[in-house]
């Protein structure tokens, strides 16, 4: 093994092309969806009940059903919005939390919304870039008023898969997912070979 010359060696080069740790999180703009589809899914489960103790042909009704659920499936995947989030650097975390500090002696309330102006702001600049299946992966510089938005009309939960996706970029190591990476003999796990 070659012994390094701490001299000689440039870390500035050797580091270079080091990137912060990024990570995405889908969320769907049409959550509406999913009562329709559900009830659907529900009303087939009766439907195909009934006919399988009836033992006759194909229900006009059972098709109708699931054509309707199929669309609607289709409308909710085509919603699809994959949020691309970056790690922050700790200055970057320092100044935000300086321009949204948390005050001790405020109300419940008061510490409520703090906290939420501090999730709000560490978001918007966590995230970098956007794409769905009608969008191309865009870069996009998100604001507080934006991530309010996404709240307004996404929901409390989905906001919170973004939120939970960015303190996971923040605080662990970058891994890709383990199914997809290659094994010893250098396929892939989930190939099949």
């Amino acid at each position: 093994m070659t012994e390094l010359n701490p001299a000689e060696f440039d870390f500035e080069a050797w580091i270079d092309d080091a990137r912060l740790p990024e990570d995405s999180e889908t969320v769907f703009k049409r959550g509406d969806l999913v009562a329709k589809i559900n009830h659907l899914a529900r009303q087939i489960r009766v439907e195909s009940d009934a006919q399988a103790g009836e033992k006759t042909s194909a229900s006009p009704l059972l098709a109708k059903l699931t054509k309707e659920r199929e669309e609607l499936m289709k409308a909710f995947a085509r919603s699809e919005v994959t949020f691309y989030l970056r790690a922050l650097p700790q200055s970057k975390i320092k100044e935000l939390v300086d321009q949204h500090p948390l005050a001790d002696d405020a109300s419940r309330e008061d510490q409520l919304a703090q906290r939420v102006a501090l999730n709000r702001a560490l978001l918007a600049e966590s995230i970098v870039a956007l794409e769905s299946p009608t969008l191309e992966k865009r870069d996009i510089k998100m604001t507080i008023p934006l991530v309010a938005t996404l709240e307004a009309k996404l929901g409390a939960a989905q906001l919170s898969k973004l939120l939970a996706k960015r303190q996971q970029v923040q605080s662990e190591a970058p891994a890709p997912d383990a199914d997809f990476l290659p094994d010893a003999s250098g396929t892939s796990q989930d190939s099949g070979q």
